[in-house]
């Protein structure tokens, strides 16, 4: 058994290790009130840790240290959001709880990274890693870096790893994922950081082309091949050559040229209808749907043949219900996007913008966008709040306080009571003014406040 004077020193080790990590700790209790902040935080965020200790995530953001999504830490799940300070640095901070022996909180821990540390490690270490990790770490931030691929979520991260592996291959691509997650900025994506960057990108979309058109359109024509063809034209794949197709909506494609597509890419050659002479392709195919094409093959809709020529590499983009920590960032990459499209300076309150975290997004980043845009326009105050949000938003909040199955009256009952306190608390600045707009006293509210964990 050790002694007490050597657990001391073993306490006094793990303090010092901790306090000279390159990371940034947070130590925060039930309530949210920080008692311990390394010196990794100080440099990373450039917020004295005398401004930090003694406070909680919400006085941090009364005081303008940070900005919104404090709140958002303190949950029973690990958590990663990105946040920006004061100092207009950006970090990610991800936040778990600390469980005693009996499973119970007894702590809240956060790990801070600074957003271009990941640029100061390349710097730092660029002697000294080989060529092919240079160049995958060179393709990481492009990706990073690009202006349309917005997300901080692990799935996000995740799949950006993946695209950093193949984007330089000339392996066949399959994207899948729902209508409106984003397989078009995937592909393209893929398309800049490849070695065909310089050269065309076509996405050619299987779906919006009349199928008496199709063949025409994908294969070109020769002059007299069909009544109105006065002339000879290169149909969009040539267009193509040396750089990157996209077959989007691949299954919607007819079975009839599904044939002809699967030979093109088989011999990289492509013959213009009405014509008898090959000509050669060069390019780059990735294909993306957001139907089940192995289902699609059992049923005979789709050739088996064109399938795994096409799914050499499956990337799967996961719905936006599945990555709510992009959520966040999107809003206000969106809110930014359209504040300078129509030159207006609108905000989200802390209330309208967890609404937003919280809803599915059936229609996934394409809706986002455009509710982004739709409230930008009609908002009339420079704060955009819950009652601005549109309807389907509002009602999917409803159906949380009447939940289909039956529960006991009194879980109802401090259900409610915790969501109307914690709206209250994110929207006014005092508990003095939110137990006011309650209408109970502001001991009450304390009380309630202590009792929930809040």
């Amino acid at each position: 058994m050790m002694s007490h004077q050597t657990m001391l020193e073993i306490d006094q080790v793990f303090l010092e290790s901790i306090d000279q990590s390159f990371d940034g700790f947070v130590l925060s209790d039930l309530r949210g009130k920080i008692f311990y902040a390394n010196k990794a935080v100080e440099k990373i965020s450039g917020v004295p840790t005398s401004e930090i200790v003694g406070k909680t995530t919400k006085d941090m953001e009364e005081d303008g240290i940070i900005i919104s999504q404090s709140m958002k830490i303190l949950k029973k799940d690990p958590l990663t959001i990105s946040q920006k300070l004061r100092t207009g640095i950006e970090v990610f901070i991800t936040s778990k709880p600390v469980y005693d022996e009996d499973g119970e909180i007894i702590c809240y821990v956060a790990n801070y990274h600074r957003f271009s540390r990941i640029d100061d490690l390349y710097r730092e270490h660029h002697n000294q890693v080989d060529i092919n990790y240079t160049e995958l770490q060179q393709l990481r931030l492009q990706m990073l870096k690009t202006d349309e691929w917005i997300g901080v979520s692990f799935e996000t991260k995740k799949l950006k790893e993946k695209v950093a592996k193949v984007a330089k291959t000339e392996a066949n691509i399959l994207i899948i994922g729902e209508s409106g997650v984003g397989k078009e900025v995937v592909s393209k994506t893929i398309h800049k950081v490849s070695d065909r960057r310089d050269f065309p990108f076509i996405q050619i979309n299987c779906g919006a082309i009349p199928e008496t058109l199709m063949e025409a359109e994908l294969f070109g024509h020769e002059k007299g091949a069909f009544t109105g063809a006065l002339s000879a034209k290169p149909g969009l794949l040539e267009a193509a050559d040396k750089g990157t197709v996209l077959l989007d909506e691949i299954g919607e494609i007819p079975l009839h040229l599904q044939v002809k597509l699967l030979r093109v890419i088989q011999t990289r050659e492509v013959t213009r209808v009405g014509g008898t002479k090959p000509r050669k392709l060069d390019i780059r195919f990735l294909a993306a749907t957001n139907r089940d094409l192995k289902q699609m093959v059992q049923e005979g809709g789709f050739r088996e043949d064109l399938y795994y020529r096409l799914n050499v590499i499956p990337i799967k983009i996961p719905p936006l219900r599945d990555r709510k920590e992009d959520i966040p960032v999107l809003c206000r990459h969106f809110l930014e996007k359209y504040n300078k499209k129509y030159v207006v300076d609108k905000r989200l309150t802390t209330s309208a913008s967890r609404l937003l975290s919280e809803y599915a997004w059936p229609g996934n980043v394409r809706q986002l966008e455009n509710t982004m845009e739709q409230l930008v326009i009609l908002t009339e105050d420079p704060e955009i709040d819950v009652r601005d949000l549109p309807r389907e938003l509002l009602k999917n909040q409803a159906d949380d306080y009447f939940p289909d199955e039956i529960i006991p009256l009194p879980d109802l009952r401090e259900q409610t009571e915790k969501r109307m306190i914690r709206l209250a608390l994110d929207r006014y600045k005092t508990i003095r003014e939110a137990a006011r707009h309650l209408g109970v006293d502001h001991s009450t509210l304390v009380k309630k406040i202590k009792k929930y964990g809040m």
